[in-house]
């Protein structure tokens, strides 16, 4: 499987470099990087206000949400209820750390590292992928995927 991931992307490359290449005009300002680099600070704020209607906000209405444990949550609803259910268990304390941000036209994409505060008071971190779109002069995250990162497991 990995194989075949590593093959796809060796095969999708240069086509998404000449694409790239071709739209270099549609390339945003340092604006646009700015203003999804403010949502991303939005979604910290409203998960530590815990804010699960302001939060799902981020997200168009049929969103497609990849969750950290395999669960696919489809819909605005869906984000919203998923966030209060984190919430109601104890998680709290995100922070969000941009790591890149890219924008081709009315669409972009970023990658950052959250780190939350779990149930029992602990750390967890993990990375998300966010594809959005620009929608009447917002960014809204159309598909996300989000992992956590789990400890490598002692030497035997």
């Amino acid at each position: 499987m990995k194989h075949l991931a590593s093959m796809t992307l060796i095969a999708a490359g240069p086509a998404l470099a000449v694409a790239l290449t071709q739209s270099g005009a549609a390339l945003a300002n340092p604006d646009e990087r700015q203003a999804i680099d403010d949502r991303l600070q939005q979604y910290e704020a409203r998960f530590n206000e815990e804010d699960a209607v302001a939060l799902s906000e981020l997200f168009d209405e049929e969103v497609v949400y990849y969750g950290p444990l395999g669960k696919i949550f489809e819909g605005r609803a869906a984000v919203e209820e998923r966030y209060r259910q984190n919430f109601e268990a104890g998680f709290s304390d995100m922070t969000v750390e941009t790591i890149e941000i890219e924008v081709i036209g009315d669409t972009a994409w970023d990658i950052a590292r959250y780190t939350i505060t779990n149930p029992q008071g602990e750390p967890l971190e993990g990375y998300h992928l966010a594809i959005l779109e620009k929608v009447d002069g917002d960014w809204i995250v159309q598909r996300t995927l989000v992992n956590a990162v789990i400890p490598e497991p002692p030497a035997q």
